[in-house]
């Protein structure tokens, strides 16, 4: 496959005017569902003070519960207009050479965890279902969320599933087709400034990852692991993801010995730790870890906690969990990348990585 060869397109051609349209009227129900609810609330203190007869009380309790359902339905409703316009806007990239155009970070996963990826801030927990979209407001994905966090070191790039409508929101996308799809995931993973994986059983995963380690260095290369609003504890599919790893990192293991050299062993993932005060939790991050390796791919898992930070909010948890747990990872990750490019690619501007960014806050 040439730099210039065509890669594929969504199912569905895309219509920035329509995903205007879209954000637009689902801000403008978001504001208005946030001020139903406002208005719900402050009048829920006012309408059981006893007044002469029943009538008027039941009255006001139904037209209260009446706005305040009115409120969700139009806060929540306006929240994923807003996502699914995005996606109109998502850029798709057509060819190798457009890709390669700008530093970029690669981001592979199952297709599976797409359901995932695609939930909205507000799904961090288990209780935070339509009641998080009333105190966050926010639009964002959890893909989104990632890119963000990660957009310092370059443009995030993903394979689209090949039959998907649209483009989902978060990183740029390309189309490759079902058959041959491989040679051209291998040059992305070889020319990407950092390599983001996320943790999957699936064939294509597991091949993704053999690649990674073949082709990368240990610093510019980690692994997610997510979670979601259904499960409490995602040790059982981390550990099916560590058996499944170390079986095919033992498959390949002499293929993998002629870059690493004789002596080099198949790493073993750690277990996923436990949290600080289980007794304390009340909601986990859909995001629920990252792995790191070293630089003789030891790897190193760093668990985002709620329950070992304390903050007065949930989104002020949220920093500072950001703060003591991701950040110093981020920093870490911007002294290796930036000591690997100024050894072996010093045309690449390193400034671009300095300010590295936080999951983010702002309602979209």
């Amino acid at each position: 496959m040439t730099d210039h060869t065509p890669f594929g397109t969504p199912r569905r051609r895309q219509r920035p005017l329509l995903g205007c349209a879209l954000r637009l009227v689902g801000l403008a129900g978001t504001v208005w569902g946030g001020l139903m609810v406002i208005l719900a609330a402050k009048r829920v203190h006012t309408v059981f003070i006893p007044v002469d007869g029943i009538g008027p009380m039941m009255q006001n309790v139904a037209v209260v519960a009446g706005i305040g359902l009115w409120g969700a339905l139009s806060l929540v409703v306006g929240l994923r207009m807003r996502r699914h316009g995005r996606r109109h806007h998502v850029r798709v990239v057509r060819t190798m050479e457009e890709a390669r155009r700008e530093p970029y970070v690669l981001y592979l996963r199952p297709f599976a965890e797409d359901a995932t990826g695609t939930l909205m801030r507000h799904a961090f927990s288990r209780w935070m279902g339509v009641g998080g979209s009333l105190v966050s407001g926010s639009s964002l994905t959890l893909e989104e969320g990632v890119c963000r966090t990660f957009s310092a070191f370059g443009r995030p790039l993903a394979v689209g599933e090949p039959d998907e409508a649209l483009p989902l929101a978060g990183s740029r996308r390309l189309y490759l087709p079902l058959h041959d799809w491989q040679p051209t995931v291998t040059s992305l993973i070889t020319d990407a400034r950092l390599v983001l994986l996320v943790a999957g059983t699936s064939q294509g995963t597991l091949w993704e990852l053999t690649e990674v380690m073949r082709l990368r260095r240990p610093e510019s290369v980690l692994v997610l692991i997510y979670g979601d609003r259904e499960t409490d504890d995602v040790r059982q599919e981390y550990d099916d993801f560590r058996e499944a790893a170390e079986c095919e990192l033992a498959a390949r293991a002499e293929e993998l010995r002629q870059v690493h050299g004789p002596d080099w062993q198949p790493p073993r993932f750690p277990p996923l730790p436990g949290f600080h005060d289980p007794d304390r939790l009340r909601w986990t991050t859909l995001l629920r870890a990252v792995i790191r390796f070293r630089s003789d791919w030891t790897p190193e898992i760093v668990l985002l906690d709620p329950s070992a930070v304390d903050a007065w909010t949930h989104e002020g948890r949220v920093r500072k969990m950001t703060r003591t747990q991701l950040l110093p990872l981020l920093t870490r990750l911007h002294d290796d990348l930036n000591g690997i490019e100024v050894e072996e690619e010093p045309a690449v501007d390193a400034d671009r990585v300095a300010a590295l960014p936080v999951p983010p806050t702002d309602p979209r």
